[in-house]
């Protein structure tokens, strides 16, 4: 406090200084007569009084505050710098509850700083556990909602294969235990629901429609375990409506428009979400590409898809989001050439669509389309490429009832009312 009496002392007599030390005769000089021209050049000497004063008045300020600021803080403790940066963690808080501040009026630093203090801490860990209550595992997750003193958690369902009980896990180390609800294995998520009468930190989903490349996110999570809980990364947006062919066979086989981003994001962060700057989920990491000539490639599951596929759990213990066809193909539109090399003629007329390699049994079109069949359109879709396709399908729910459209030996052939299963 003495220290702080001192400086506002000092920069006041600064103030009185500097006021003294400009008030110089501006007026002794005649500026009114040109020799050279007939117009008179007017000297507005108020104006040039003020910005002299105000140039001089800026120094003189400018000096004095930073020289005392620097030997005040050659006497600062540790101490005391953390309490001034808490000091201004509580007033950025406050300000934002109060409503007198919005979130995107702050600066990238200050956001990050309320995002590490509010929403970052609904991010949670996530145990895998064994017969004997050993760990197999563990993830990540983050807590999206409350009812009453039932919380809900979105993670991985990769995070929490196989378990025979899963526990949820603070930051002061405090275990709960938690039932898994549903799985949804194709898109990779798994929703959580523990009881507590403590209250804890939730986060809200975000539109991730509205995800531009290069904006800035951050991700939260525990890489390498608990030793690491709850740490944030920073980085931007390198990529939207990515998909993987884990197999190189020509097919998608990950049918997620992916989030690809470049914060860092290792084994423990799966589960994790990816935050935007006002604090939203707009993503949870379950990926990356592990190489030794890549770095900074990891992939969030959009969070439009995770809210839906989260909803569908809570009321049906099932994801009703993602049927399955049951068929291996190949896109005509990359690789009508490969096709044809393998002595099935795709006619010259025929440019887009999927070639089919086989149908599995008991699957949603098993029993309608056969291997060879080319088929150009599934419901009112009509089959442009892999990418579209997958995006364009997305609309269809498990239950829902279509028509097929092929191509079979010369002729278009129309397949109705087929129902859509999920995965097995």
């Amino acid at each position: 406090m003495k220290k702080k009496i001192i400086l506002i002392l000092v920069i006041a007599s600064a103030l009185v200084l500097s006021g003294c030390s400009i008030l110089l005769p501006l007026d002794t000089t005649d500026f009114s007569t040109n020799t050279n021209t007939s117009e008179e050049i007017t000297i507005d000497y108020d104006q040039l009084h003020d910005d002299v004063y105000d140039s001089v008045y800026n120094r003189i300020y400018s000096d004095l505050y930073n020289e005392i600021k620097s030997q005040i803080a050659e006497d600062i403790s540790q101490e005391e710098v953390e309490l001034i940066y808490q000091n201004i963690r509580d007033d950025i808080l406050s300000k934002i509850e109060s409503g007198d501040i919005e979130i995107q009026a702050l600066t990238v630093f200050d956001r990050m700083t309320y995002l590490a203090l509010t929403t970052a801490k609904a991010v949670v860990g996530v145990n895998n556990l064994n017969l004997n209550g050993e760990i197999n595992s563990t993830g990540s997750g983050v807590i999206y909602k409350k009812d009453g003193n039932q919380y809900y958690i979105i993670t991985n369902e990769h995070v929490v294969k196989d378990a025979v009980s899963v526990e949820v896990q603070f930051g002061d180390g405090t275990l709960i235990s938690a039932e898994v609800l549903g799985v949804e294995k194709l898109v990779d998520i798994a929703v959580l629901r523990f009881i507590s009468e403590e209250s804890f930190q939730t986060a809200e989903f975000g539109d991730s429609s509205g995800v531009q490349k290069g904006e800035f996110i951050t991700a939260v999570g525990n890489p390498s375990g608990f030793d690491y809980f709850n740490t944030m990364t920073f980085g931007i947006i390198s990529g939207i409506n990515r998909y993987f062919d884990i197999d190189e066979d020509g097919t998608r086989d990950m049918f997620v428009n992916y989030l690809q981003h470049d914060a860092a994001i290792n084994a423990g962060n799966s589960g994790g979400a990816l935050f935007n700057l006002e604090g939203e989920i707009i993503g949870i990491n379950t990926l990356k590409i592990v190489d030794y000539s890549i770095e900074g490639m990891g992939f969030a599951i959009p969070s439009n898809l995770v809210e839906l596929i989260a909803g569908d759990i809570e009321l049906y213990g099932e994801s009703k989001r993602k049927p399955m066809l049951g068929i291996t193909f190949i896109d005509i539109y990359q690789n009508k050439d490969v096709i044809n090399a393998e002595e099935q003629i795709i006619p010259e007329n025929i440019n887009q669509g999927f070639y089919i390699q086989s149908v599995v049994s008991g699957s949603s079109v098993d029993g309608y389309v056969l291997a060879g069949d080319i088929v150009t359109q599934i419901g009112n879709v009509v089959i442009e490429s892999t990418s579209q396709f997958v995006e364009e399908f997305s609309q269809y729910l498990v239950g829902d009832t279509i028509d097929i459209v092929v191509y079979r030996n010369g002729q278009y052939i129309t397949l109705t009312d087929i129902v859509l299963k999920g995965r097995e």
